[in-house]
C-alpha cells in the first residue's frame, strides 16, 4: 500500500506541475522558464537526495555509468524537456501530456529492434490503443490560445511535433537511465541528470532566445513547479522498493487522464476540454498500461 501510495503522490504532482509550469508561461520566455525550472528542480532534488541517501551513492562506480548519466541528462532532460514545455505552451496540458506520455511504446519497440526483445500481442494492443488515442486527441477541439498565442494551425502542428519528438526522445532516453542506474542510486541518477540537462537547458535558452526574460510573477510559478517535481521525484523512486515496478509504472501512466479533471477545475476556459479529448486520453493511458504490463 506504501508503494502505491507514493506512485500515486508522484503521478499527481506531476500532472499539477503541467499546469503550474504553463501559468509561468505567461510571464516567461519557453525556453527561460524550461532553464530556470530545470536548475531548481536539479537544486531542490539533490538537496533531498543528500537527505535520504550518503554522499558515496552519487559516485559512479565505472566509465560506462558516467557515460549513461550523460545521455540521460543531454536526452531525457536537456532536450526532451525543451520539446516537452513547448508542447504544454503551445498545445495545453491536457492534450500535450497524453501524447509525450506516449512514450513506453517507442521504448518497447527501441527494445524489440535493437535488443532482440519480442513484440508481444499485449504490444500490438497498446499500439492500437495509443494511436487511436492520439488521432482523437489530435482531432479534438484545440485549446484556446492565451495573450500572445497564435490562433493558427501551425502553431499547434509545431506543439504536436514536439510532443512527438518528447515521446521519442523519452522513449529512447529510458534506457540509459536503467543503465546508469546500475552503477549509482536511483536518486543519484535523477539529481546528476537534472544538472546535465539543466546545463543544455541553458545553453538551449541562451541560442533559442537570448533576450529572453522571466518576470518576477513567473519566478512564483516556477518555484512551485520545481517543489511539486521535488515531491514527484522521490516518491517515484521509493515506490519501487515498496512494490512491484509494473505497478508503480501504470499508476505513473494515469497522467493523462488525471490532466483531464485537473485541467477542468484550474484552467476550464483555457483548455476546452472535450469528450472527445477525454476518449483519447483514455485510450492512450489504457495503451500505455497495457504496453507496460
Amino acid at each position: 500500500m506504501t508503494g502505491v501510495l507514493f506512485a500515486a503522490i508522484a503521478a499527481l504532482s506531476w500532472t499539477v506541475f503541467n499546469f503550474t509550469l504553463k501559468t509561468a508561461f505567461r510571464d516567461a520566455s519557453v525556453f527561460k522558464a524550461t532553464a530556470v525550472a530545470t536548475g531548481l528542480n536539479a537544486l531542490f532534488v539533490t538537496v533531498v537526495s543528500l537527505l535520504i541517501i550518503p554522499p558515496a551513492e552519487f559516485v559512479p562506480k565505472n566509465a560506462d555509468t558516467i557515460l549513461y548519466l550523460g545521455l540521460a541528462g543531454v536526452f531525457h532532460v536537456g532536450l526532451a524537456r525543451a520539446f516537452f514545455y513547448t508542447a504544454i505552451h503551445r498545445l495545453g496540458p491536457c492534450r500535450a501530456t497524453p501524447f509525450a506520455m506516449s512514450y513506453p511504446i517507442v521504448t518497447a519497440l527501441t527494445a524489440a529492434w535493437f535488443l532482440g526483445e519480442p513484440v508481444t500481442a499485449a504490444i500490438i494492443g497498446g499500439l492500437v490503443l495509443l494511436l487511436g488515442g492520439i488521432a482523437l486527441i489530435v482531432q479534438a477541439d484545440p485549446a484556446r490560445p492565451e495573450t500572445g498565442q497564435s490562433a493558427a494551425p501551425s502553431w499547434r502542428i509545431v506543439g504536436w511535433a514536439c510532443a512527438a519528438t518528447t515521446a521519442l526522445l523519452w522513449g529512447i532516453a529510458a534506457t540509459f537511465f536503467k543503465k546508469a542506474a546500475l552503477g549509482v542510486h536511483p536518486l543519484a541518477v535523477t539529481s546528476i541528470a537534472l544538472w546535465v540537462g539543466f546545463g543544455v537547458s541553458f545553453l538551449i535558452s541562451r541560442w533559442m532566445d537570448p533576450e529572453g526574460r522571466v518576470s518576477g510573477n513567473a519566478w512564483r510559478w516556477l518555484l512551485l513547479s520545481a517543489a511539486l517535481q521535488t515531491i514527484a521525484v522521490p516518491c517515484y523512486v521509493l515506490a519501487f522498493t515498496h512494490t512491484l515496478a509494473v505497478r508503480v509504472s501504470a499508476i505513473v501512466s494515469i497522467q493523462p487522464f488525471l490532466a483531464i479533471p485537473i485541467g477542468w477545475l484550474i484552467m476550464r476556459e483555457a483548455e476546452n476540454i472535450t469528450s472527445r479529448l477525454a476518449v483519447g486520453a483514455a485510450l492512450v493511458v489504457g495503451g500505455t498500461i497495457l504496453v507496460i504490463l
